[in-house]
C-alpha cells in the first residue's frame, strides 16, 4: 500500500512539474499559432497536412473537386495565408476580358483574391487571416469558405493548364 501511495505521489509530482511548460505552450498557441501549433491543429481537425518548405499543404475534397491548399504563417507571425495554385497560364492565350473578369470577381470573393505570378506563370487564389485566437472551428470555417471559392470561381480560370 505504501509503495502504491509513493508511486502516486511521484506521478503527481512529475505531472505538476510538466504542467507549467505544457500550459505555457497551450497558452502560446491560443494567442497566435506557430508552425507546430498549426500542424497539431490541422491534424486534430482530421486533416493530413504535408510539410512544405513554407507551411503545410492540406487537401480538401468537395464534390468532384480536390483542392490543394497551402497554409503558411507570415514571417512576422501576424497572418496565416491560404494559397491555391490554380494552374499555369499562357499569357498569349488569355484575353483582356478574362483578366478583367478575374479582377472584377475579387470584389465578390473578398477576403480572397486572385493573383498572378509572372515568374512562375501561375494563377493563384489567396486569402490571409489574422493569426490571433485562431481555433479549429474558425480555421475550418475559413478553409471551407476558401475551398468553396475555388470551386465557385472555376469557370473564370478555365484557361489555366
Amino acid at each position: 500500500m505504501r509503495a502504491l501511495f509513493a508511486a502516486l505521489v511521484l506521478a503527481l509530482a512529475a505531472s505538476l512539474a510538466a504542467s507549467p511548460a505544457a500550459a505555457q505552450a497551450s497558452a502560446n498557441c491560443a494567442i497566435a499559432l506557430t508552425d507546430p501549433c498549426l500542424l497539431t491543429m490541422l491534424q486534430q481537425m482530421g486533416m493530413e497536412p504535408k510539410p512544405l518548405s513554407k507551411g503545410f499543404l492540406v487537401v480538401i475534397k468537395q464534390g468532384t473537386w480536390t483542392n490543394n491548399i497551402q497554409l503558411v504563417i507570415s514571417a512576422n507571425g501576424k497572418k496565416i495565408g491560404f494559397n491555391s495554385n490554380l494552374g499555369l497560364v499562357t499569357e498569349a492565350d488569355i484575353t483582356a476580358a478574362q483578366w478583367k473578369a478575374l479582377l472584377v470577381s475579387n470584389g465578390d470573393i473578398d477576403p480572397s483574391a486572385f493573383y498572378y505570378d509572372p515568374q512562375r506563370t501561375k494563377l493563384y487564389l489567396h486569402r490571409s487571416i489574422d493569426n490571433r485566437a485562431v481555433t479549429a472551428a474558425t480555421l475550418r470555417t475559413d478553409l471551407d469558405s476558401f475551398s468553396n471559392q475555388i470551386v465557385s470561381t472555376g469557370a473564370l480560370w478555365t484557361f489555366t493548364h
